[in-house]
């Protein structure tokens, strides 16, 4: 190969290193930023009636002796919404950390193939020389 030929690879090369780092770059803003809106969602809509159930709750703490039974029903709801929520947090963590993964995994094996193109650029430059 001339030198203008391996130049002209090692170019094509840094292009390619280029265009999978920007790939890989919009891949994650895009998962993170659909993950996070669909769970946010959710996770907003149970806030929303955790913190109105909250201030039933304590509302009915200001006339326990009337209203004690309704305090009764309101606990385990409270706890089954901060449980929801705890659960959607870790499920959009994990789903988060999976896509992370697969794109990182993805990243991985192109730099790999582009690492191979390399050194056989510099194979060929060592020849050339």
């Amino acid at each position: 190969m001339s030198d203008d030929q391996l130049r002209d690879s090692i170019n094509l090369i840094a292009q390619k290193i280029v265009e999978v780092e920007n790939a890989a770059k919009r891949k994650l803003e895009y998962v993170n930023t659909r993950i996070s809106e669909e769970f946010n969602i959710k996770i907003k809509e149970i806030e929303v009636d955790l913190e109105n159930k909250q201030y039933e709750l304590a509302k009915i703490d200001e006339n326990l002796d009337d209203l004690n039974s309704r305090k009764k029903e309101l606990v385990p709801i409270i706890k089954d919404l901060e449980n929801q929520r705890k659960k959607l947090r870790k499920e959009k963590q994990n789903s988060i950390k999976e896509k992370l993964k697969a794109i990182e995994d993805e990243k991985k094996s192109k730099m790999k193939e582009i690492n191979k193109q390399i050194k056989t650029v510099e194979k060929e430059l060592k020849k050339s020389d």
